[in-house]
């Protein structure tokens, strides 16, 4: 499996992904620091209440994100393969279909994890400097908080990259990257959605229920790969 990882990587040029993955970083900074210069300094409603309410709008931010950038990897890695034949190509060669799907599928998953985890800790810390800069974000920032987000930031790259996987199942339906990528915003919009300080992927059931579903869903679409025919 670490050896069809490995090739995917190679043929698939992911070098251009790390590029993209560091613009993403860099977006989601430049529209955050943008919030917090503006709408910092409000005396009545700030950008910010407080140090937990300025971390969980970045991970929000991190979260919806990388699960819309997944859906374009699903659709380099498998839609556009299967859509273009070249998928059976990659199936007359004597390696296990199954294997080859899923090594696929494990990229895109530790991709979206390892980038939210690594999005979050280094926006954090341009934020938490920032702030003890500039101070607009008045409250305490103690080692419980750190603590708690950290743990907090784990389990929702695991969700995220779980929930990353759901979109497949409405692309491969007619092999569609529009229907893969419009899926994956759907998802980001009723999960990641901030509503008065409150967002459905706050209760990390949710996230982590439909990560399970995605994982799910993404085995029983391939499960019988080895004996159908793709031609």
């Amino acid at each position: 499996m670490l050896h069809l990882i490995k090739l995917e990587l190679k043929k698939g040029r992911f070098n251009s992904y790390l590029w993209g993955s560091m613009i993403a970083y860099g977006i989601i900074a430049s529209f955050l620091m943008l919030l917090y210069f503006v709408e910092g300094k409000a005396q009545i409603d700030p950008a910010f209440q407080n140090y937990s309410d300025m971390l969980q709008v970045i991970d929000i931010m991190v979260r919806a994100t990388f699960i819309i950038y997944a859906s374009v990897l699903l659709s380099k890695l498998i839609i556009t393969e299967f859509k273009d034949k070249t998928m059976a190509l990659l199936f007359t060669y004597p390696i296990s279909r199954k294997k080859l799907i899923f090594a696929k599928l494990s990229i895109v998953f530790v991709w979206v994890f390892a980038n939210v985890i690594i999005a979050n800790l280094i926006i954090d810390a341009l934020f938490i400097a920032i702030n003890s800069r500039f101070g607009y974000v008045s409250d305490t920032l103690t080692s419980e908080i750190l603590v708690q987000h950290a743990i907090y930031v784990v389990m929702q790259a695991l969700g995220a990259a779980g929930m990353s996987l759901l979109p497949l199942a409405f692309g491969m339906r007619k092999k569609s990257v529009p229907a893969t990528i419009v899926s994956s915003i759907l998802i980001v919009a009723v999960i990641c959605s901030n509503n008065m300080g409150f967002s459905l992927s706050s209760i990390i059931a949710i996230p982590l229920s439909l990560a399970a579903i995605g994982i799910l869903i993404s085995y029983l679409s391939f499960r019988n790969i080895d004996r159908v025919d793709v031609s």
